[in-house]
C-alpha cells in the first residue's frame, strides 16, 4: 500500500500499529504489504474494532496491537496480539470482503491465478495478465 494511505491507518490508530517496532515483534515494520485497493476494508475494520478494544483491554490488561497486514493466496491477512470472539468475527469478515474486491483499485474482483494468486477485477486482470501469460479465474476461496 503507498505510504500515504499506511500514514492515515498509523496516524488515527497509532496504538495499534507499531511501524518502528522489532521485526521479532511485530511484522509492521513491513508496512501493509497489499495494494491500495484494501485500503477502505481496513479503514472500516478499524473502525468497527473501537468499541470492541475498550472491553477488551480492560479483560485482559493488555495494549491491542495489530502485529502484520498483508495478502496472502488473493486474500487480507490480519493478524493481531489478542482478540476475542466479536473482534475475530469482524476480522473474519474483513477477510471474506478482500475476497470480492480487487486489491489495486477496490472496485469487485474475483480471485485469479496466474502463478499467483490474487483477487482483481476483470481491468486489473486483464491489465496485469497480458504482462503475465493471463489469469484462470477460482470458483472458490483458498
Amino acid at each position: 500500500m503507498h505510504k500515504e494511505l499506511e500514514q492515515k491507518l498509523v496516524e488515527h490508530w497509532p496504538s495499534w500499529f507499531n511501524t518502528k517496532g522489532d521485526f521479532r515483534y511485530t511484522g509492521m515494520t513491513l508496512g501493509f504489504t497489499h495494494d491500495d485497493g484494501w485500503f477502505e476494508i481496513i479503514w472500516r475494520l478499524c473502525a468497527d474494532l473501537e468499541p470492541l478494544l475498550a472491553e477488551l483491554e480492560q479483560e485482559t490488561g493488555l495494549k491491542f496491537e495489530i502485529l502484520q497486514v498483508k495478502e496472502k493466496f488473493g486474500g487480507l491477512r490480519v493478524h493481531t496480539n489478542q482478540a476475542n470472539d466479536a473482534i475475530r468475527q469482524r476480522i473474519e469478515a474483513a477477510i471474506q470482503e478482500s475476497f470480492h474486491t480487487c486489491e489495486v483499485c477496490g472496485q469487485p474482483g474475483k480471485l485469479r491465478e496466474n502463478g499467483l494468486i490474487k483477487t482483481l477485477c476483470d481491468e486489473h486482470a486483464n491489465e496485469q495478465g497480458a504482462r503475465q501469460n493471463g489469469w484462470t479465474l477460482h470458483t472458490g476461496q483458498l
